[in-house]
């Protein structure tokens, strides 16, 4: 007799229904989840490229001509409205208290990139002032061309690059009852260039 050992047979089990169940169902559930974050990506995505619109991802100017339109049928004084032109982009546009005093402000980027503001209201005080101008000082006076000819305006300096940088004020005796206050951080020769494009409208 021979005495090699014999060889032993692995057991085949054959996996039993409930087994083949589970098994199935873990794959149903892989698979409908996969489908489910697919489904929810897709409508995503579309709902995305519908409302995307890469010129309203910018922000919009300011509606100006309404704006102006609205000021100058509430306002007791003629309103300094400018038309620089398309060069120019409106940043800001209003009509509300500043310092509890109701002001009309709108304010540009100019053609060089800098700030230019126009702010104007009656009976000011000084804290509207301080709100205007910030730390900016008098600085003597200047000749400036604008709506009614030339007129002498209060020059101000501020720090560079602030928004008063330099600012010009010219008082109600010469505006028909609003203090104006031209300000921003453009050269005096773009100041000019703007002053002489403003209507005063009443």
């Amino acid at each position: 007799m021979s005495n090699e050992p014999v060889e032993s047979r692995p057991t085949v089990v054959s996996p039993s229904p409930e087994d083949k169940r589970r098994k199935r169902l873990a794959s149903y559930s892989v698979q409908n989840m996969i489908w489910s974050t697919l489904a929810v990506g897709a409508v995503a995505l579309a709902w995305w490229s519908l409302t995307f619109n890469p010129s309203e991802s910018q922000r919009r100017p300011p509606e100006v001509t309404q704006t102006a339109t609205y000021v100058v049928e509430q306002s007791p004084w003629p309103v300094w409205v400018p038309e620089p032109g398309d060069r120019w982009v409106p940043t800001v546009v209003s009509y509300e208290p500043l310092e509890g005093v109701q002001t009309w402000h709108i304010s540009y980027t100019s053609p060089e990139g800098e700030y230019v503001a126009l702010h104007q209201a009656a009976d000011v005080t000084d804290t509207w002032r301080a709100a205007v101008l910030g730390a900016a000082q008098e600085d003597g006076e200047v000749r400036l061309d604008g709506p009614g000819g030339t007129r002498i305006w209060q020059a101000w300096e501020g720090e560079k690059g602030s928004n008063s940088e330099r600012a010009y004020v010219l008082g109600p005796e010469e505006t028909g009852g609003s203090t104006t206050v031209l300000h921003g951080t453009a050269s005096p020769e773009e100041f000019q260039a703007f002053l002489k494009v403003i209507e005063a409208r009443d």
